[in-house]
């Protein structure tokens, strides 16, 4: 069930008026796990029942690692679970790149994908592995909350309930933010209260996060997927437009997405982290970072990074440390040799910039360098983006091969190059809203006649301007 369609919000309104009309906090619960239940199963029953098994092993481990007072222990109860959320990530999203990765060394016929999947078909009467939707998402959650039950980081006594609520919440269970214990359950400790700021700000995301993903990124898409598609058909300019549009598009589906979770959320009384904090305004590769898909950087830092030895080793380990962490990061968005790159391209980049002596300094001194930060920093992750979106490893040699020796080939066209532009324009809009989100604030009078105008105004461009729907982009991770 796909945000971006009548039938999410069909559901979503018989959701938030049987929520609404119950006092009871518990009721409320249970209407959001059931909701949450049916908007997962919606997609497959089977996979549903496969991830709430996986719910209620991650809570009996928890409760186990809680409870117990003798540490060895702890380590072999939090040893069971992180086995076996780890292999259940792997077998569901690694297996065949791994069985890849070997046959590529080892020219086997037998590490070949269609072996396995003979092998699936004759003994499980399966054609081959599904990826279940958002296992890296809701892993990513659980392996958090039961760590940091064994750290004691959690002092709550959270129920079952509880526990599967945060888990399931539909809002963001598809694609994030990727939540934490102090994200959410500090707000079951008081009465659910739906506020007029929380109806205002709900509103206010849904409106733009639709502009994001339906007006911007899936226009752009139609613009730079051929060339994706057919990099060497393209000149080198046209292949480095490519990647600027991929930026545009990927900023505009995600944070798109991240904008409609957390009003969905909001109007249903909560508060989800905001996954983006205006990263195209960041002066330096380090800095944007901190602001895109802010929720899965804090992870990768506070659960491979530190626990690597992060800064507090040798200063050529803290460059190992960095370097597998990123490579591991783009490794989590898929199993494709193009994510392994990307991210051990970002990794390489942050080394980099801890190499030059006083980096993070030098553009922020004036306006001029700061902007040169900017456009420096918005290079770069374009440029890293021709792996993130290539096909396969071989198409984003094409593309840096047209953009880096200025090859000849086909161009987009004019009406084409102004819709980039005014894309790009609306993208540093948005940004610049996130960047500076503390200057805006909520006044009820206005905001409602401004929520009214940009209701007409949302419609008015869905009516004229939507494509074809496309999937949003992290669905698949």
């Amino acid at each position: 069930m796909r945000f971006i369609t009548f039938g999410y919000l069909f559901f979503f309104v018989i959701v938030f008026i049987s929520y609404w009309s119950i006092k009871n906090k518990k009721a409320k619960l249970w209407i959001i796990a059931i909701s949450s239940s049916l908007f997962y199963a919606s997609w497959s029953i089977e996979f549903f029942l496969h991830f709430i098994s996986f719910v209620f092993l991650n809570f009996f481990f928890s409760q186990l690692i809680r409870n117990s007072q003798n540490l060895k222990k702890k380590k072999i109860w939090l040893s069971i679970i992180l086995i076996l959320d780890i292999s259940n990530l792997f077998f569901f999203k690694y297996l065949y790149f791994i069985i890849k990765i070997l046959y590529d060394i080892t020219d086997l016929e037998f590490f070949k994908k269609e072996v396995l999947n003979s092998l699936l078909l004759h003994y499980l009467g399966q054609e081959s592995i599904v990826l279940p939707l958002a296992i890296s998402f809701y892993t990513f959650q659980m392996i958090a909350y039961v760590v940091d039950t064994y750290k004691i980081k959690i002092q709550r006594k959270d129920s079952l309930l509880e526990f599967y609520v945060f888990i399931l919440f539909f809002p963001q269970l598809v694609a994030g933010p990727i939540m934490r214990h102090s994200d959410f359950f500090y707000q079951l400790d008081h009465e659910i209260q739906l506020t007029k700021e929380k109806v205002i700000r709900g509103y206010y995301l849904i409106f733009i996060g639709l502009i994001k993903k339906v007006i911007i990124a899936d226009n752009i898409a139609s613009i730079i997927d051929p060339i994706f598609l057919n990099p060497l058909e393209y000149n080198g300019f046209a292949n480095f437009l490519a990647g600027v549009g991929y930026a545009i598009r990927v900023y505009g589906d995600f944070s798109g997405y991240t904008d409609i979770a957390r009003g969905s959320a909001h109007l249903l009384g909560f508060s989800i982290p905001e996954n983006f904090e205006g990263p195209f305004l960041s002066i330096s590769i380090s800095e944007f970072w901190r602001r895109w898909h802010v929720t899965l950087s804090s992870w990768l830092r506070d659960y491979i990074y530190i626990t690597l030895g992060g800064s507090r080793v040798s200063p050529f380990r803290t460059y190992v440390n960095l370097i597998i962490t990123f490579t591991l990061g783009g490794l989590w968005h898929g199993a494709n040799y193009t994510y392994l790159f990307w991210g051990f391209f970002n990794g390489i980049l942050l080394l980099l910039e801890r190499l030059i002596p006083n980096f993070n300094n030098a553009f922020g001194k004036s306006g001029v360098l700061q902007w040169l930060g900017i456009l420096y920093t918005f290079f770069f992750f374009s440029i890293g983006l021709l792996f993130f979106n290539a096909p396969d490893i071989q198409h984003s040699f094409w593309m840096f091969e047209q953009i880096f020796f200025l090859k000849d080939g086909k161009f987009i066209t004019k009406d084409s190059i102004i819709q980039f532009i005014t894309f790009l324009v609306f993208v540093f809009v948005f940004n610049y809203f996130q960047y500076y989100k503390n200057k805006f604030k909520i006044k009820e009078t206005r905001d409602i006649i401004l929520l009214c105008i940009l209701g007409i105004v949302v419609v008015w461009l869905l009516g004229n301007y939507s494509p074809k729907t496309q999937s949003f982009i992290y669905f698949q991770f």
